[in-house]
């Protein structure tokens, strides 16, 4: 018996002991990191495609000079936010139009061609300051390829800024091409380049004195200054270079007559050609670019520009080709030159992909809406347009 009573004291004093242990254990915390919150519901990829993050400020972006890598190469940390982004003066009262026209035609092309990663709209205004500062948010938020800017002095701004960190697809020329940082790359639409391969057609075609006529904003003085330059680089001679005002056709008409030339190049819009027309000679070959067209949909007819030579995009120039009929025509009627800028979206979106998955060191080259895109070397996009030329009243591409 009284072994038996020290065997249950021992027992007692076990347990006592046991229980004053486990009640002056801390507690353990509970882990929620891994389990969803009851009412919570995921969010649809529709409500992340094409969000508006203007007014989400991120911390400032760090410049970082890498070279281009394939997306596959990324670090998986940041993974979950790898997104295109699409940077546009959307809320410019002067560019927003613009804007508009090359988003509708960017997700147009991805209703054709589809990519691995969302797509985000970040709208700016049209200062710099402001669309640096989209930049900066885009890249800080996880964007692996830049869209944009739209602008001139945009893509200038961006330039300059040190904040391109990732490949950037820039929609216009900088002030210069001279200081473009490694990531930067540059498609433009601008009739200056077009003015370059005018000459470029006129002298192929063995054309070896030429005269200029141009108006005087100053669209067509820039075209005026890369013609002259393109020109007298491939060894031609400039004759003469003459002003139009609108008002002295008869002066221009009698200067040509004293200056006889293989060819003319008219750098103006459609317009002032239609006046200027009839004082010109129908045996003089006449060049201009793309700011002589209005398109088919234009209610006018071409009879008084019949025998003018000019550049354009396949977009106007060919609708029927089959390289260019897959992607989706605006649901509004744009004049042409919206047209253009949604054409320059389609090209954006398809350039996006073909530099999201190449090497710098690869030669990039795309059959696009607006034109033959290659890029060889350095950052200039290279856009070859179709030629044609107003017989019967339209236009007719010369270009297969």
């Amino acid at each position: 018996m009284a072994l038996m009573q020290r065997f249950l004291t021992f027992l007692l004093m076990f347990f006592a002991v046991t229980l004053a242990a486990c009640a002056s254990a801390p507690e353990r915390p509970v882990s929620v990191e891994s389990r969803p919150l009851a009412n919570a519901r995921p969010i649809p990829q529709a409500e992340v495609t094409l969000s508006p993050l203007a007014r989400v400020a991120p911390p400032a972006a760090t410049a970082v000079d890498t070279p281009l890598q394939p997306l596959g190469a990324a670090a998986p940390a940041t993974a979950k936010n790898a997104h295109i982004a699409l940077l546009l003066p959307l809320n410019s009262p002067a560019f927003g139009r613009a804007a508009e026209a090359v988003k509708q035609g960017f997700m147009a092309a991805t209703s054709v061609q589809a990519g691995d990663l969302p797509i985000r709209v970040y709208p700016s205004g049209d200062q710099p300051d402001d669309i640096v500062a989209a930049y900066s948010r885009a890249t800080q938020a996880g964007a692996r390829i830049v869209v944009g800017p739209l602008t001139k002095n945009g893509v200038s701004a961006l330039a300059a800024s040190n904040q391109v960190s990732v490949p950037t697809l820039a929609l216009n020329q900088p002030e210069s091409l001279s200081d473009i940082p490694p990531q930067l790359y540059v498609l433009a639409l601008a009739a200056d380049i077009e003015a370059r391969q005018i000459a470029q057609a006129a002298f192929g075609e063995g054309r070896k004195t030429a005269v200029i006529v141009a108006s005087g904003n100053s669209l067509a003085k820039r075209m005026q200054l890369a013609f002259a330059d393109e020109w007298t680089q491939l060894g031609g001679e400039l004759v003469s270079q003459l002003n139009f005002s609108g008002s002295n056709p008869d002066a221009v008409r009698d200067a040509l007559q004293r200056h006889p030339a293989d060819m003319l190049f008219l750098a103006m819009d459609g317009g002032e050609a239609r006046q200027l027309r009839p004082y010109l000679s129908s045996d003089q070959p006449i060049y201009a670019t793309s700011q002589i067209y209005a398109g088919k949909n234009n209610p006018e007819k071409y009879y008084d520009l019949n025998g003018i030579h000019f550049i354009d995009m396949p977009w106007l120039l060919q609708p029927d080709h089959l390289a260019v009929m897959v992607y989706p025509r605006p649901q509004a009627q744009f004049s042409a030159d919206l047209e253009r800028l949604y054409a320059l979206g389609i090209d954006a979106w398809r350039l996006a992909l073909l530099l999201q998955a190449a090497p710098t060191s690869t030669p990039l080259t795309l059959d696009g809406v607006t034109g033959r895109l290659s890029l060889d070397k350095g950052h200039q996009i290279e856009r070859a347009g179709v030629l044609a030329v107003f017989r019967d009243g339209d236009a007719a591409p010369l270009t297969p």
